[in-house]
């Protein structure tokens, strides 16, 4: 390919640069551009982030107000047609109204579109069940960072399955010290969730599993790291009388250092996409105990890294758990293998890798797609 490589991202909004999709939407940015891409930003939104000297790329802001805004259409429209000009061919969208206004406005402007998919579609609403079949047509491809979440897509939005790319979150390659936290035998033992405070995450979960874990591993302690209203999980502890052996830590910028204190990950959701939370828990060293849902099968397997249990299963949670605090050689040897699958399979070069392949074969005429 000659000339020079060019790509626009366009989001929604970008809140916070360390929340899930963002923080790997940023790690694209930056990797590419040390790849010698030449990236283009914009939001339809701008935010106090994105309107600060903190955040870290120029940002071009679209001010879209409702998609359901005629002008909000030409505004997206008028965009692209300035990108044409300035050589942009693809344009890769990412969240809910970028991945509906994209597409057919951005197609007519002369790019290939990219659509991103990052969960299992809790979003979908009746409108968006009737919309995006229709603006689905004008994508070039859709980036799943999971196979369950490919299939979501297949199905719902009618995206053909050689224009569905399943590419995995990306982290970084860098040595990850194996720590020494509780090796005192004098330290409890600890057993953690890094998610924030809401349903879907089941935390309630973790929770319940304690007093049947402490009958087992006396003296085990939960660690609850994420933001939200704690006073319902604290209720419950209470009413178990486990409270004192619970910890909350809220939200934390610093929840690699923390997950360094576990002894095993724990994540008991109801659905999830393609888990970080899962990932940090590997990279660290750290058996993991999750639910079999959504994108989890994809990275936790039985005996090998860790334990999958059924969603609300909380007396198959509880007996994983004891069972990998009782076990410390057990703990070391399943943490080990997960630190070498997410070297191996999760790394930020193998995540550029294939959005260079993908963002190459669509500025290429003439080379087929393939599915991924």
């Amino acid at each position: 390919m000659s000339g020079e490589r060019r790509v626009c991202v366009l989001m929604d909004q970008i809140v916070n640069a360390r929340a899930g999709t963002e923080g790997q939407v940023l790690k694209l940015v930056e990797g590419l551009s040390s790849r010698g891409w030449r990236v283009d930003f914009a939001v339809l939104r701008s935010s106090d982030l994105t309107r600060s000297s903190a955040f870290p790329v120029p940002t071009t802001d679209l001010g879209v107000g409702s998609i359901a805004d005629p002008r909000s259409w030409r505004r997206v429209r008028s965009f692209g047609i300035g990108l044409r000009e300035r050589g942009v061919r693809v344009v890769q969208a990412v969240f809910n109204d970028a991945s509906v206004l994209a597409p057919p406005m951005l197609r007519s402007a002369g790019h290939r579109v990219v659509i991103s998919r990052r969960d299992m579609g809790f979003w979908y609403t009746p409108a968006h069940r009737t919309v995006l079949p229709v603006t689905g047509r004008f994508v070039d491809a859709a980036v799943c960072n999971s196979q369950a979440v490919a299939e979501v897509t297949r199905r719902i939005e009618k995206i053909p399955a050689d224009r569905i790319h399943v590419i995995y979150n990306g982290y970084a390659e860098r040595p990850v010290p194996v720590p020494v936290a509780n090796a005192d035998a004098d330290s409890p033992p600890v057993y953690g969730v890094v998610a924030n405070l809401r349903p879907i995450k089941r935390i309630e979960d973790a929770i319940r599993a304690l007093p049947r874990v402490r009958e087992r591993v006396p003296r085990t302690r939960l660690h609850l790291v994420g933001a939200g209203d704690a006073s319902r999980y604290r209720a419950l502890a209470e009413s178990l009388g486990v409270a004192e052996h619970v910890v909350f830590f809220g939200g934390r910028s610093d929840a690699e250092d923390l997950i360094a204190d576990f002894d095993v990950g724990v994540l008991c959701s109801e659905s999830e996409g393609f888990s970080n939370a899962i990932i940090e828990y590997l990279r660290a060293g750290k058996p993991v105990v999750c639910t079999r849902t959504g994108g989890n099968p994809e990275i936790v397997q039985d005996e090998v890294n860790g334990h999958l249990v059924g969603v609300g299963d909380v007396d198959a949670l509880a007996d994983r758990i004891a069972g990998l605090l009782a076990e410390p050689d057990r703990r070391a040897r399943l943490g080990a293998e997960g630190r070498r699958l997410v070297e191996e399979r999760f790394g930020l070069s193998v995540m550029l890798d294939r959005y260079e392949e993908l963002y190459s074969s669509l500025l290429e005429p003439g080379l087929r797609r393939t599915a991924r």
